[in-house]
This record gives C-alpha cells, sequence and structure tokens, in this order.
C-alpha cells in the first residue's frame, strides 16, 4: 500500500488565528482553548457483531498511550483527560447498515448514532470536547489480524508493510476519518478496525493523529514530515514520534523542558522490536529490547496471543539480581504460519510504568 494519508475535513469556517497576548493553548484557528482537553473515549460494536472480551485492555492502552505522548509534547500547557466507556456502544444498526456506500457514510453513520445515544457533548464542563469513537468494524470487510480480503472468492493480502517486514497500520478497507467544528467548538473522529484493533506498530500514532490532532484543526504539514501529523504510523510507535514544532507553536505552545522528553523517560526510550521482523515456522523469534539509559527493572510482563478473540499466553521472563534490563526477550517458536500479537508490561524501580503493544506475522 503507498503512504496515503487519511482524509481530514473541516466542518466549520477557518479564520486567521488571533493575536492574544499569554491566551494559552487554542485550537489550530485560535478560536477555542485546548488548556484542558476532555476525550470521550468509545468502542463502537455493530448490532451483527460481538464485543472483544478484553477490549477494555485495549482501549484503556491507547488512553494511557494518548495521554502521555500529549503531555510530552506539550510541556503540561494542555492537559487531556481521556474517559473510557464502561461497557462497548452497541449499535441498533448491522456492520452492512451503518457502512453505507463509501468511507464519509461510515463516519457519519458511526459517530451520529454515538453522538445522539451519549446525548454528547452534552453540558459545556470547562474543557474542549472530542468523541473519538474505535470502530469494530471497517467500511469493507476485512480480517484485519491476518490482513486479508477476500476479492472475488479469492483472499488477498491488504496492509502496510515497511522496508523490512514490520507491519503499519494501513488498509484500502480502512477508513479512519476525524473532523473539528469550529463554529460549535468540538471535535469527532473515528478510527476504524484496522487503525486500532490489532496493534500494529504505529497504531497508537493513527489514534492520536484522528483522535487528538484533526479534532483541534491541525492538518497535515507541509511539507510532509515524520511527526505525529505526518507519517509517523509508518514509522514506528507513538513514543517515538512528535507533534511538528511551528504546529504547536501555531496552538500557542512555548518552549520548555519536559519531564518526559529525556533519555531516563521509560515512555520516550522503550520500544519492543521482533526479529527477524517475519520469523518463518520452527524460527527462533525474540524481542529486541531498548531501555532508558539509567533503567533498573522492578517487573517485567510479557504475553502474546495468535487469534484476535483468543487467549493470551504469558512469556517467561527472568530479571537479573541487579535489575539490569534484558535486552532480549525470547518468544517460544511457532510451529504454523499465524500472526502474532505481543504485549508487555514494565516497571522501573524509580515507579514509571509503560505498556507496549506490538505484532508481527510468521510465516
Amino acid at each position: 500500500m503507498t503512504r496515503r494519508m487519511v482524509a481530514l475535513f473541516f466542518l466549520g469556517v477557518l479564520f486567521a488565528r488571533p493575536i492574544i497576548a499569554d491566551e494559552g493553548l487554542r485550537t489550530f484557528d485560535g478560536r477555542h482553548s485546548i488548556a484542558n482537553i476532555e476525550l470521550t473515549l468509545v468502542y463502537f460494536v455493530p448490532k451483527d457483531r460481538a464485543p472483544l472480551t478484553d477490549w477494555r485492555d485495549r482501549v484503556s492502552y491507547f488512553a494511557k498511550r494518548l495521554e502521555a505522548f500529549h503531555r510530552r509534547e506539550l510541556d503540561g500547557q494542555s492537559s487531556l483527560k481521556v474517559i473510557v466507556g464502561a461497557e462497548p456502544f452497541r449499535a441498533s444498526k448491522t456492520s452492512e447498515a451503518i457502512r453505507g456506500k463509501d468511507p464519509n457514510e461510515t463516519f457519519y453513520n458511526t459517530v451520529d448514532e454515538t453522538r445522539n445515544a451519549l446525548k454528547w457533548p452534552g453540558k459545556p464542563r470547562g474543557a474542549f470536547p472530542i468523541l473519538l469513537v474505535l470502530s469494530e468494524i471497517n467500511w469493507r470487510e476485512l480480517d484485519d489480524f491476518r490482513r486479508i480480503r477476500v476479492v472475488d472468492g479469492k483472499e488477498e493480502h491488504e496492509g502496510n508493510i515497511g522496508e523490512g517486514g514490520r507491519h503499519f497500520p494501513g488498509a484500502d478497507s480502512g477508513g479512519a476519518r476525524a473532523t473539528y467544528w469550529s463554529g460549535e467548538g468540538f471535535g469527532l473522529g473515528l478510527v476504524s478496525a484496522d487503525g486500532w484493533r490489532v496493534p500494529y506498530s504505529g497504531s497508537d500514532c493513527v489514534v492520536y493523529h484522528e483522535g487528538i490532532g484533526h479534532t483541534i484543526g491541525l492538518p497535515h504539514p507541509e511539507p510532509i514530515d515524520n511527526s505525529v501529523m505526518g507519517l509517523a504510523q509508518y514509522q514506528g510507535w507513538l513514543n517515538e514520534t512528535f507533534l511538528n514544532v511551528e504546529q504547536k507553536k501555531t496552538l500557542g505552545w512555548k518552549p520548555k523542558t519536559a519531564r518526559d522528553k529525556g533519555p531516563d523517560s521509560l515512555f520516550t526510550a522503550f520500544t519492543a522490536i521482533p526479529t527477524p521482523a517475519t520469523p518463518k515456522t520452527g524460527q527462533p523469534v525474540a524481542l529486541v529490547l531498548r531501555w532508558p539509559s539509567s533503567a533498573k527493572v522492578k517487573s517485567l510482563r510479557a504475553r502474546y496471543q495468535t487469534e484476535i478473540a483468543g487467549p493470551w499466553s504469558e512469556v517467561k521472563t527472568e530479571l537479573g539480581t541487579t535489575g539490569s534490563p534484558p535486552t532480549r526477550l525470547a518468544l517460544p517458536p511457532f510451529k504454523r504460519a499465524t500472526p502474532v500479537s505481543y504485549r508487555i508490561n514494565v516497571t522501573l524501580e524509580d515507579g514509571q510504568e509503560v505498556e507496549l503493544w506490538g505484532y508481527f506475522q510468521v510465516k
């Protein structure tokens, strides 16, 4: 798949940003304060689908990632609070009815039903409101765990694979969308299943790109770059990217030193990349771990699954007596060709915690 950017719709009139001294952070057009942002995060399940059994783990993962990245990149000058619904949102319509004839209809059918049912945004709460829907479906039927779509009775691969064989989000059947309603003062976003349900590296970039970036008015940078509003989702995880400095300045950001930016930040430094990127059946495979320079590990837990609705299997982990972090974490050899999702939870002795999810395929 080519590196195409998902669509951005502005459903309000954009005005030149007014110049106001010490006004604090505002939306990209300057009309609304984003000193505080309240993001309502909803897991949307059509009438003919069943929720994932571990849906709360998946949705909560993105909530934590978004909050940490937003705090780091804007130095705390904009506060993001993510609210996760207590239950999946059960739609009144089937997948086919929700999809309509194109991704735009899918977007409106999804967010309109969610808004109406929740009576969102409701009364003002002193924060810029955003509604972000994580959908169980794509705008066309797609097995996003195997990354296969059936065309004319034949299975065809559909999904973005980078150089070296790593999987990243992006499929023609996806259909993520976002809108910033300038006049009314709120944002709406939809991330289709391919953008979040399976944890390809960069899925957290997609969720921030649509759920925060576009919904406060941020466009794609010109010229395009590797920031979160550019091509970051095709490069790696959210902690490895950044917000474009010129875009941040337009929001009203003033440079400061952030706690989470240095080499001793677990959120910023930690990655877990499979090697080989595309192992063969029976071949040893490991996760190569990257850490902050002075990390002392208190606990390390790793799990994997080979079916999107299947169980998570524990990976044996051992820590040395000194707390020095391991650089490789061996996974068991896989006896058959299969997709693999993995998740790692880490706590350092200084109290820092991080969770990271990833994905690869055994061929």
